[in-house]
């Protein structure tokens, strides 16, 4: 004996599917989450370009001994310790630290007595490109692109 089938059953010949439109629709919102996500971590945490050096080299018509080169001819603002300002492209200020004399000694180069300092900025914000800027009003930015920073770092020289 067989059972007679049920007036109200429906044949299911293919089971639904889900909507190609709902699949992506959470597949992007999943997308911009993660994108949101990665944004919102790098403006907490920020990246940085790692740390930025440079030197200075102070040229002396005479022997730089400290009292010389700490105020000679106009060069007061040039001495140990002496801030030096990191600048993003727009200008804003994103690192400081000071000058440290290189070595105990002052060298002379073609005839001249040079001073030399350095200086190292740490945790550097990325930027497009940064400028430095040591001492008085009046000695102006140096400009780099990034690449150029990072890699090479400032040579600076300043005097005869």
């Amino acid at each position: 004996m067989t059972a007679d089938p049920d007036p109200n059953a429906q044949l299911i010949a293919n089971p639904p599917r889900p909507s190609r439109t709902k699949l992506f629709l959470w597949v992007g919102g999943v997308v911009v989450f993660a994108g949101a996500l990665a944004a919102a971590l790098i403006a907490v945490f920020g990246s940085s370009a790692g740390p930025l050096t440079g030197s200075l080299s102070l040229r002396c018509d005479m022997q730089c001994t400290k009292s010389a080169a700490d105020g000679y001819d106009g060069y007061r603002d040039i001495s140990e310790g002496a801030q030096v300002t990191l600048v993003d492209e727009t200008g804003r200020v994103v690192a400081t630290t000071t000058l440290h004399r290189s070595g105990g000694a002052t060298d002379i180069v073609d005839g001249v007595w040079v001073r030399t300092f350095t200086f190292e900025f740490t945790d550097v914000p990325s930027a497009e490109r940064y400028g430095v800027h040591i001492g008085n009003d009046h000695r102006g930015t140096m400009w780099k692109d990034a690449d150029d920073a990072e890699r090479n770092g400032w040579q600076l020289d300043l005097g005869d």
